[in-house]
């Protein structure tokens, strides 16, 4: 990522600490001559969507940043090239740009490391857990 989108991103992510990172798609425009920035998501540590009023205002802003500045509105066309294609979905971390850390991270990297290797093994448990209910047989007697 070029260093200027870095730095209009990094005041993004200082801005809304609630957003861990953001998740987009890339198309064509509508004349099929340029392209834009579509289809992204605000997330929060561990990978829930953001809802909510913070949701709201972090996606005016960051729609906001991505029509005016212009390290930002040059970013597709960068990223496309360095992917040889729009076939991809994109994610910017808080991270990547150099923003403070967010709501409930540390600042310590291996702290965070271990808060999404947790996140991501209760997400796993979740999933394929398949406790059943034992009922007592003599329950009814």
């Amino acid at each position: 990522m070029p260093a200027a989108a870095g730095e209009a991103l990094r005041a993004f992510f200082d801005a809304h600490p609630a957003v861990a990172y953001v998740q987009f798609e890339i198309t064509l425009n509508e004349n099929g001559d340029d392209l834009e920035f579509a289809g992204g998501t605000l997330h929060r540590e561990g990978g829930a969507p953001l809802a909510g009023r913070d949701a709201e205002r972090a996606g005016h802003a960051l729609r906001r940043l991505l029509r005016t500045d212009p390290a930002l509105t040059a970013l597709p066309v960068a990223l496309v090239i360095a992917m040889s294609g729009t076939e991809h979905t994109f994610r910017i971390t808080r991270e990547a740009t150099g923003a403070q850390p967010g709501e409930g991270q540390s600042s310590d990297a291996d702290v965070r490391a271990a808060q999404r290797e947790r996140a991501r093994l209760d997400a796993h448990a979740a999933k394929w857990d398949q406790r059943d209910e034992i009922r007592d047989d003599d329950a009814g007697a």
